[in-house]
């Protein structure tokens, strides 16, 4: 009996040291759990705390480079130019320059049907047409044509105005044009009175010149002074369509001895007169039938 007292007795000590010592280690494993809690708040707190600093850092940074910086300006956003166009400055970019338009003078269109020739010429010259150019032209008296055989008779002509070259010794000058239709091809190449200034040509030989195009036979000639360096008259020949067609351009001068008076300049004034003489157009003539029905000549453009 007194055995199973003291069995009693050791089993009771034994289950009450198990049962502290699974309270020790409960304590210990809560304590361990505390500490490691305590770790990870600690660290979380230090990332916040960096991360509070860094952003505050950033938001303060771009304030504080602006405060020390002076404001730049910004250009406006232009679109990019397509490559191979132009690009257009603006007019107040180019101090001292002015963008000037040159206008081209309106011009007028004479026509003849019946001799298939047309031209155009600016409206402020003076047209003449049937007998006029016949009875004085620009001042140099009638015009002269420099066929070699007779039947050429007289289209029209055109005057430059009077005022073209103010401030020098220019009179006046033309641009005419005639046709023989009783001339070959051959004689049409050549002329009545041929005076070339010309050096690399035999004397009384023409020329060949071409002119909007087309190729004609050319003489000068100067008759106030033999030894002028610069024509006064100028003959254009052009056989097409059966038709020997000229054209003449003459210049007139005025004599002065005033010192504010300066020599016109010739070649610059023949270049005007060629300048019509590039718009010449040469069509089949009307056949006579045709010709009774068709007005002769006819004017487009001209002054109202």
């Amino acid at each position: 009996m007194a055995n199973f007292t003291q069995l009693h007795v050791s089993n009771k000590s034994q289950e009450s040291q198990q049962q502290i010592s699974n309270k020790d280690q409960a304590a210990k494993e809560l304590a361990r759990q505390k500490v490691l809690f305590g770790s990870t708040l600690f660290a979380v707190t230090a990332l916040s705390g960096v991360f509070l600093l860094i952003t505050n850092g950033c938001s303060k940074g771009p304030a504080k480079v602006a405060s020390q910086n002076p404001p730049v300006s910004v250009a406006p956003n232009v679109p990019p130019t397509p490559a191979g166009s132009s690009v257009v400055v603006p007019e107040e970019t180019k101090p001292g320059r002015k963008h000037v338009v040159q206008k081209k003078a309106p011009t007028a269109t004479f026509a003849d049907p019946i001799n298939g020739i047309s031209f155009r010429y600016p409206k402020t010259y003076v047209l003449k047409t049937g007998n006029e150019p016949s009875l004085d032209l620009a001042g140099m008296g009638p015009l002269q044509m420099n066929f070699t055989q007779a039947g050429g008779s007289t289209v029209a002509a055109v005057e430059l105005p009077k005022n073209s070259y103010p401030g020098t010794n220019f009179s006046s000058a033309f641009f005419g044009v005639s046709v023989n239709p009783e001339l070959s091809e051959t004689e049409c190449s050549q002329f009545a009175f041929p005076i070339t200034l010309h050096p690399e040509n035999e004397p009384g030989t023409p020329s060949k010149a071409k002119i909007g195009g087309h190729e004609f036979s050319m003489v000068e000639e100067s008759n106030s002074d033999k030894s002028a360096k610069d024509p006064n008259m100028k003959y254009y020949h052009r056989y097409e369509n059966g038709n020997c067609y000229e054209f003449t351009m003459g210049v007139s001068t005025m004599a002065s001895t005033r010192d504010d008076v300066k020599p016109v300049n010739h070649q610059q004034v023949f270049k005007k007169l060629e300048q019509i003489m590039a718009t010449v157009k040469i069509e089949e003539a009307v056949v006579p039938e045709v010709a009774k029905q068709t007005p002769h000549p006819v004017v487009e453009g001209g002054k109202e």
